[in-house]
């Protein structure tokens, strides 16, 4: 039988290049780590697989004892194995559908499949993104700005105590041999990888844009010169950091110690006494991984006009709009990332 989705339609195709079009300005963490293509035989396990180091300690860095590779004259020395570390996890799918009546697709002024489109696309960048944001910031690694513990945090990453605790973060990487970020996804509806300037990225919510403008040494974006930033919302840098931010990378809400009233953030405003504390994530290269939504076999879209009559629709009274993607993300290597969780300060 001759259907509509027997032979892949035009608006299917741009439908589906409109949606990662309007997902794409969403995407911040999405752009980063490990990326893998949503494999062709559509399995629901991803694999991410490395080799570790010769010599590998506990925290995945090499630990080197020189004179166990001391030779002996005329003696061959003990050979070595390569060990692969794999990470397995399981793929979901999520979507997002829209309907409309034939009487609007046909009468109303505006395009209102077309903004359908652009609506999902958006409405799945944003789910993209608090995916990984959900497993970036469940790391094992954290540094209180004050206390010991969350319900203690009621200081704000600004100034030179701020600046200390980078520098922290930093060394916790750098004894762990993270590599700084080299690369990041394309920006592009395709699948593909652009070299960007090494460092160590620092993702955090668009409140703190104020305290960190207020770290010594900070860099605002329009200062970087022949530097090119790493990502559109990318603010500045100090030192060997370059600071992301993003409305997705929510707070713990009056979670942290106690403050005076208006001060700090407290339950998204100033009103409350109770800090919120939010999470910065410091981080480098292939700390964590994820399927890209990116390229042909990464959405799966749905555009069923009003028209199209089948046994469900008769009369052609109504149509769809919509996409399914399948997703995962999961930390690889906890000693790559660290969080750092701050109160912010009110304005």
């Amino acid at each position: 039988m001759q259907t509509y989705s027997l032979v892949a339609s035009r608006n299917l195709i741009m439908a589906e290049r409109e949606m990662l079009k309007h997902a794409e300005p969403i995407r911040v963490l999405g752009s980063f780590g490990m990326q893998k293509e949503m494999p062709q035989n559509k399995t629901d396990t991803i694999v991410f697989r490395r080799a570790l180091p010769i010599d590998a300690a506990a925290n995945g860095a090499p630990n080197i004892d020189v004179n166990s590779y001391i030779l002996s004259e005329g003696v061959t020395p003990g050979s070595r194995s390569i060990t692969y570390q794999d990470v397995q996890c399981t793929l979901q799918q999520y979507g997002v559908l829209m309907k409309l009546s034939s009487k609007a697709e046909a009468l109303y002024e505006d395009d209102i499949p077309k903004d359908m489109s652009k609506l999902v696309g958006e409405h799945m960048g944003s789910i993209e993104e608090l995916i990984g944001y959900g497993v970036v910031r469940g790391g094992t690694n954290v540094i209180y700005l004050n206390g010991t513990a969350r319900s203690a945090v009621n200081t704000a990453l600004t100034g030179a105590a701020g600046l200390n605790k980078l520098r922290q973060a930093a060394r916790i990487l750098e004894s762990a041999h993270a590599s700084r970020v080299t690369e990041r996804l394309a920006s592009s509806v395709n699948y593909g990888t652009t070299a960007v300037e090494p460092g160590y990225l620092v993702f955090c919510h668009t409140d703190m844009e104020a305290d960190v403008r207020n770290i010594p040494g900070f860099t605002p974006l329009v200062e970087y010169g022949q530097v090119k930033p790493v990502h559109s919302r990318e603010i500045g840098s100090v030192e060997q950091f370059r600071f992301i931010t993003s409305p997705y990378f929510k707070p713990f809400l009056v979670a942290g110690g106690t403050v005076t009233a208006g001060a700090f953030l407290s339950a998204g405003g100033t009103a409350g006494t109770t800090a919120d504390v939010y999470p910065v994530v410091v981080m480098g290269q292939d700390a964590w991984g994820q399927v890209a939504l990116k390229g042909m076999s990464a959405i799966d879209p749905t555009y069923l006009p009003a028209k199209t009559k089948s046994h469900a629709n008769p009369l052609g009274q109504y149509g769809y709009v919509g996409a399914t993607f399948w997703k995962t993300a999961v930390r690889l290597n906890e000693t790559w990332m660290t969080r750092i969780e701050t109160a912010c300060t009110g304005l």
